[in-house]
């Protein structure tokens, strides 16, 4: 691999297309687990499971090679995984966070945006050089809507239903992974252990599948939400 870059293989147990079995899955969650944050996947093989429980954790490439699995040789795949890596150094430098108070943390289970910024975490996880300006502008736009004075000196964010978040820095809302010492990611950003927002204002939330209305919670990227 390039200089800086580590590659690891999760085999699986069939050449032929099919789902990726909960052995396949445990495999590749424990890779994550260790900072392997860049999943490329084989284009005939269902992905849909690895989206649902990575997406906007990690880089999530489908390798688009037009040879069946079984006739896949290291040359061929090692020139697709070049590429991706070319392209995710770009994509790295532009919009993976550098601090928490980048917007891409923020959780969009319970962060109301704009019309203006709307889905703006889904634009930003571009797999296109093409999209990268476009979703540089949108990162632009969610900072003048979202961004803004919190009457104690600072700025913090502010939704689109009035509710601000501002970053914890106690470190309580400490999760399973947390406490099994495995790391947490959000677009490639190694999440602190117990990092939370104080979500504060009036609001009608849902905890535990019930909706409440509170004045302060504590809220986590991944929009897991329980009571301040």
């Amino acid at each position: 691999m390039p200089n800086g870059h580590e590659f690891r293989a999760t085999p699986i147990d069939s050449n032929e297309k099919g789902s990726f079995k909960q052995a396949d899955l445990d495999e590749l969650l424990e890779g994550v687990g260790q900072g392997f944050t860049h999943v490329v996947i084989p284009a005939n093989r269902n992905w849909d499971s690895i989206r649902t429980r990575l997406q906007f954790d990690c880089r999530i490439h489908l390798a688009r090679l037009r040879q069946p699995l079984r006739d896949l040789t290291w040359d061929i795949l090692k020139d697709a995984l070049h590429t991706i890596v070319a392209m995710d150094e770009v994509w790295l430098d532009k919009f993976c966070p550098k601090d928490l108070r980048h917007p891409l943390l923020l959780p969009p289970p319970v962060f109301a945006t704009y019309h203006e910024t709307a889905e703006y975490w889904r634009h930003c996880d571009a797999y296109s050089a093409e999209r990268f300006p476009a979703a540089e502008k949108l990162l632009e736009d969610v900072d003048r809507h979202h961004r803004r004075p919190d009457g104690q000196g600072g700025r913090s964010w502010l939704d689109a239903r009035n509710r601000r978040y501002r970053v914890d820095p106690a470190g309580h809302a400490r999760s399973a992974a947390d406490r099994d010492n495995s790391k947490s990611f959000r677009f490639c950003y190694e999440i602190p252990a117990g990092f939370h927002y104080d979500m504060s204002e009036d609001a009608k939330i849902d905890i535990d599948g019930r909706s409440q209305t509170l004045t302060h919670c504590n809220v986590t990227p991944w929009g897991f939400v329980r009571r301040g």
